[in-house]
């Protein structure tokens, strides 16, 4: 639920509004840009925020529908701009330097821009340009939550072949050679087992649903007695 400032509720219940939407863009850099869509320029709590058709042009933003939810699913959203020598370049998105930039939307009134609601925040995507314009996805904060963080407990290897990790150097082996990051590729084609980075005698689903045999020894040892991976 959005808490909605007392005059700024007046101000939409009225019936005639002057509101529009502003976006702050903050990169990882600390520098902060603004722009907004409506037709003038705007000052808001001491952030320049440029219009399309404003007196200096080349500024405006727009944003698609926020597709929002409640509990842990992500948001997710498309923004669009124009390139500007002056603010937002080719050169600056080919760097990266916009890559995970936080950006914030708000409605403003623009006759008292004192009263201000804040509609989403989160994070700039991939950007793609075309022409003089780029277009990059926005995700809510809730993406941060679906990242994987320290290391991924998995049957198969998560190092990179020829890494530090790995100690193996990929020069030693023909152009193109692949590694499946398996445990038996590693012990029977590279000799690498010692540096192994997976975990091969992990249970997985296959075990859940296995029955028991007659055969099997059932003594609380390990299932991985005698057999090779």
């Amino acid at each position: 639920m959005r808490n909605i400032s007392a005059p700024l509720q007046a101000h939409i219940t009225s019936g005639a509004t002057t509101l529009c939407h502003i976006w702050t863009l903050t990169r990882s850099d600390g520098l902060v840009l603004g722009f907004t869509d409506h037709d003038q320029d705007l000052q808001v709590k001491g952030t320049e925020y440029l219009a399309l058709s404003g007196s200096r042009g080349g500024g405006g933003m727009s944003g698609g529908d926020v597709d929002s939810s409640l509990g842990f699913s992500i948001d997710n959203s498309h923004v669009q701009s124009v390139l500007s020598d002056a603010r937002i370049t080719a050169d600056d998105i080919n760097a990266g330097v916009y890559d995970g930039a936080l950006l914030e939307t708000h409605i403003v009134n623009w006759t008292n821009t004192a009263q201000t609601l804040a509609l989403s925040r989160g994070y700039l995507g991939a950007i793609t340009q075309n022409g003089g314009t780029f277009t990059a996805e926005w995700t809510g904060e809730g993406a941060r939550l679906d990242r994987s963080q320290g290391r991924v407990f998995s049957r198969l290897c998560d190092a990179s072949f020829g890494d530090e990790r790995c100690g193996l150097n990929a020069d030693d082996f023909a152009a193109g050679t692949v590694c499946p990051r398996s445990y038996s590729a590693c012990r029977d084609i590279f000799d690498n087992v010692e540096n192994f980075r997976g975990f091969p005698y992990l249970l997985g689903d296959d075990a859940l649903v296995a029955a028991p045999v007659e055969s099997d020894i059932r003594d609380g040892g390990s299932r991985y007695r005698g057999v090779v991976i």
